[in-house]
C-alpha cells in the first residue's frame, strides 16, 4: 500500500470513529506520530490528496478537509450513479459464479458488521463489493473517474446520526447490494444500470455524506 493510500485510509477511519473532526487541522507531525512514517512521504501524500480535491492546504496552518456543499455532494452522487451503472453493465459479461459468490459473502459480512456496530469495517466491505465488478470493466478512464469521485467522501458522518438510525440506513443500503447482485446474476444489464443510477446513488442519500 502506497503512502497516499495509507494516509487517506487513516484519515477516513479517524473521521468515521470520531477521533478526528471535520474541522480539525491535519498536520504533518500528527500523521508522522500516528503512522510511523517519515515527514517527506507524508508531505508528498498530503500534496497528492490536495490535488485530488480531498484536502486543502492553508499557508502556515497546515491542511484541512475540503468542504463540499449539499448541492456539490448531490451532483457528485448523480455523476457516480451514471458512471457506476455503466461500469456494472459493461462488466456483466466478465462476471462469473466466482465473483457472484464473493459478492454474496461480502453482503453477509456487511450484515455482521452492521449487527456489531463495526462501521469502519462495513465501509471497507462495501468498497470491496463495488470493486468486484468495477475491476472487470474494460473502460479504464471511466473506472478511474468513478474511483476518484468516490474518494471525495472520505470518512462517514456517523457521529451525527443516532445509532438506531445508522443501523436502519446501512441495512437498507445492504438490501440494495442484494438487489444489485441479483440483477447481475440474472444478467439484466440495463436494469442494474438503472438501479445503481436512480436508486443506489440517488441524490437523497447525499445527506449522509454532507458534513
Amino acid at each position: 500500500m502506497n503512502t497516499k493510500l495509507k494516509v487517506y485510509n487513516f484519515i477516513s477511519e479517524q473521521l468515521t470513529t470520531g477521533n478526528l473532526k471535520r474541522s480539525d487541522r491535519l498536520t504533518e507531525q500528527y500523521l508522522v506520530d500516528h503512522l510511523g512514517l517519515s515527514r517527506t512521504p507524508i508531505r508528498e501524500a498530503l500534496l497528492q490528496l490536495t490535488a485530488d480535491d480531498i484536502i486543502e492546504r492553508e499557508p502556515r496552518k497546515g491542511f484541512k478537509l475540503k468542504t463540499y456543499t449539499k448541492r456539490d455532494v448531490e451532483e457528485v452522487y448523480e455523476l457516480i450513479g451514471v458512471l457506476d451503472g455503466k461500469i456494472a453493465e459493461e462488466a456483466l459479461p466478465y462476471l462469473t459464479n466466482k465473483e457472484f459468490s464473493f459478492m454474496g459473502f461480502l453482503i453477509d459480512s456487511m450484515d455482521a458488521a452492521i449487527a456489531h456496530g463495526v462501521y469502519t469495517k462495513y465501509n471497507d466491505l462495501q468498497e470491496q463489493f463495488h470493486c468486484v465488478y468495477t475491476q472487470l470493466c474494460k473502460n479504464e478512464t471511466m473506472k478511474q473517474e468513478v474511483l476518484n469521485k468516490k474518494k471525495i467522501f472520505i470518512g462517514k458522518a456517523y457521529s451525527r446520526i443516532e445509532n438506531a438510525n445508522i443501523e436502519e440506513i446501512l441495512k437498507k443500503t445492504n438490501d440494495e447490494h442484494r438487489t444489485i447482485l441479483q440483477l447481475l446474476q440474472e444478467r439484466k444489464g440495463l436494469e442494474v444500470r438503472s438501479f445503481l443510477e436512480k436508486v443506489h446513488w440517488r441524490k437523497e442519500n447525499a445527506q449522509y455524506d454532507v458534513w
